[in-house]
């Protein structure tokens, strides 16, 4: 029988990675790791030692060996990571020094920063009391000094909030009134601060566009991913109508960008002597855009992506975009063991899974002629496909259901990419008006009126879906078995409807009617 991952060398590679992690995580085995790393590099060394005449029947074992191995690195990476997520807090107030890694979020009473403590490799949350006057001139990568108490985080109602920021990897949180800190006069030249500056000069420009707070802060959210200034009734109706992603970039965006530069650069012919200038320009580009938005996770995760996709293409290797969605989550997860346990990475990484595995499939169950009606085929089986692979989550993890996403997404989506498009039509006579200064109103007028009328649509229809019935189902959270069995019965059908094989209905059958068992006896208070 061929083996499957012959074709996947990552996605082999990704398995024993996540076990690793997982067995560390919640068991704490790292003292078992040396054992793996031993077994594995045994295993793999024997391989090299079998007769000529045996090593087909027994080419197995070399890959038996990796994966031991990748088990123990997993592990090792989770122990470094819990070492730096880890620390005592102490009882007493003390001095230290910290270095604003985000820009502010503004609470009732306080203005929260995420600050990192450079002496204790640590990360905490600074609520500065708000009637400072000092408070809002505070930018990423400025260094502070303050004294105060670091407390640990208390859960909140049933979110456990503990939990959510240790994998965050911040060890605690701390108030600090007006003369218990001062900005110490100096900023980080780091990348990571340098970008999130920059992503303030752009908002910065934003307001001065006159846009109203509603324009603004929706602007700010699709295409930099900042949502501190969304209101809660707004957030609230994207998340009722299923659209709640579009506010945070992420591979969405990475994907429209995409798309733009690759449609902008489309004069450079495939088969020329220069198109692999193309998908150089594309990378470029691409970590231009991520370096703007302030590098979020997300957006470094598809970009990344892309990046291997591309130098795929550099390379004349073809269909190798599971490969790069696999190869990114390995050296995420090598890097940052605790993004596993990100719901944002976790949605991400499926929705695209199934985008590239399973829409090509879905689209080219209708066959259309006309290109308008094609286009909006395929932005359906998009939405359909992304949503059926996350609505399990969903389901676990905040109990709730859009009823009409695959809709909503059908019209959000595309005006998502054009406001994509009018930001580069704004950012073009921003360059514009560099050198015509004098003209600077007109070249602005067309492309913000037209931005005005986007977001306006898209906020119309977001209020118009959020006052059907049904809109949003709630008290639907489910168990993580249910979560396991649901995504069974997906895949199951998926197997019998596109490869016609029995043993995929079977296993949809037995997935179904596990739930039921399981939740008769649940039912029965036998559990």
């Amino acid at each position: 029988m061929k083996n499957p991952f012959s074709k996947l060398p990552f996605l082999f590679f990704l398995f024993p990675l996540v076990a690793g992690i997982l067995l560390q995580y919640y068991f704490q085995t790292a003292y078992l790791s040396i054992a793996f790393f031993l077994t594995g590099l045994s295993v793999m060394l024997f391989s090299y030692f079998i007769p000529e005449d045996k090593e087909f029947s027994w080419r197995w074992l070399f890959g038996v060996g990796a994966a031991f191995f990748l088990i123990g690195v997993g592990m090792v990476s989770t122990t470094f990571r819990q070492e730096k997520s880890s620390f005592t807090l102490s009882d007493e107030i003390e001095d230290y020094t910290g270095i604003i890694t985000d820009t502010p979020q503004e609470k009732q009473k306080t203005t929260a920063y995420r600050v990192y403590l450079p002496d204790e490799d640590k990360q905490v949350v600074c609520y500065l009391q708000r009637d400072s006057l000092n408070v809002h001139r505070l930018q990423p990568g400025e260094i502070i000094n303050f004294r105060g108490k670091i407390q640990e985080f208390q859960n909140i109602g049933d979110f456990d909030y503990v939990r959510y920021m240790y994998d965050q990897g911040f060890i605690g949180s701390v108030y600090l009134p007006n003369h218990s800190w001062q900005s110490a006069g100096g900023v980080s030249s780091s990348l990571k601060y340098t970008a999130l500056r920059c992503r303030q000069h752009i908002m910065d420009f934003y307001k001065s566009l006159d846009f109203t707070d509603t324009e603004y802060s929706i602007l700010s959210a699709l295409t930099l991913g900042y949502q501190n200034d969304l209101t809660d009734d707004i957030k609230q109706g994207f998340r009722t109508t299923g659209t709640v992603h579009v506010l945070s970039v992420s591979g969405l965006h990475v994907g429209i960008i995409y798309l733009m530069i690759s449609f902008l650069l489309s004069f450079i012919r495939k088969g020329t002597k220069y198109y692999w200038l193309k998908p150089v320009f594309i990378i470029l580009l691409l970590w231009v855009y991520a370096f703007i938005t302030g590098l979020p996770p997300s957006v470094v995760r598809a970009s990344g992506m892309l990046t291997v996709f591309c130098a795929g293409e550099i390379f004349g290797r073809k269909s190798f975009s599971m490969h790069a969605l696999f190869i990114a989550a390995f050296f995420i997860l090598l890097i940052n063991p605790f993004t596993l346990f990100d719901i944002g990475f976790q949605l991400s990484f499926v929705s695209v899974l199934s985008i590239l595995y399973l829409q090509p499939k879905a689209s080219s169950l209708l066959k259309i002629d006309n290109k308008l009606l094609r286009n909006i085929w395929q932005m359906f089986t998009l939405s359909v496909v992304a949503q059926l692979a996350t609505f399990p989550l969903c389901l676990y993890y905040f109990g709730t259901f859009p009823t009409y996403f695959f809709v909503t997404n059908l019209l959000i989506v595309p005006l998502v990419t054009l406001i994509t498009y009018s930001v580069a039509g704004i950012a073009l006579a921003r360059l514009l008006t560099l050198i015509f200064a004098e003209w600077s109103y007109y070249f602005y007028y067309l492309p913000v009126k037209i931005l005005q009328i986007l977001v306006q649509v898209m906020t119309t229809i977001i209020r118009f879906f959020e006052s059907l019935p049904f809109a949003l189902i709630n008290e639907m959270k489910i168990s993580f078995a249910d979560m396991i069995f649901i995504y069974v019965f997906i895949i199951g059908l998926l197997v019998f409807m596109i490869y016609k094989q029995a043993k995929g209905l079977i296993a949809a059958l037995f997935s179904v009617l596990s739930i039921l068992i399981v939740h008769i006896l649940n039912n029965l208070n036998i559990f």
